[in-house]
């Protein structure tokens, strides 16, 4: 089997392109009740899915929902949504609307690092959600 010059030089070392890394940061959100939205990193430090869903239910059931989907931002319809928490995100732009109430919030880190932080957030939130 005869090898091309590509291949030659290939073998040779020579590079002619550096695959494209992803950059993205990858968002996931949770539709909590009917009128909330819940938006995390996927790769939110060393938390994995089951930790961000079992945060993300906790905080649904402080504030007196019971239902939390998850969902894809593209699919919220803006209207609906009255509510945004952002965690260690910025806002996606679907939710940049006047009506939308954002909370940028810290990481889940920072938030679930001691019973005593995570208390103090959901107290601190519920008084941000009062005012």
């Amino acid at each position: 089997m005869r090898l091309s010059k590509y291949n030659k030089l290939e073998k040779l070392g020579f590079t002619f392109w550096v695959k494209r890394q992803n950059d993205d940061i990858q968002l996931e959100s949770y539709l909590i009740g009917g009128s909330a939205i819940a938006i995390c990193t996927s790769s939110n430090l060393d938390f994995n899915l089951i930790e961000r869903e079992r945060f993300i239910t906790s905080m649904a059931y402080f504030l007196k929902n019971e239902t939390v989907n998850k969902i894809n931002i593209e699919e919220v319809v803006k209207t609906d949504i009255k509510t945004a928490f952002c965690f260690d995100c910025s806002s996606a732009e679907i939710l940049e609307a006047d009506h939308i109430k954002i909370f940028s919030l810290p990481s889940l880190r920072d938030i679930c690092s001691s019973d005593n932080t995570k208390k103090d957030f959901l107290v601190k939130l519920k008084e941000d959600l009062a005012s």
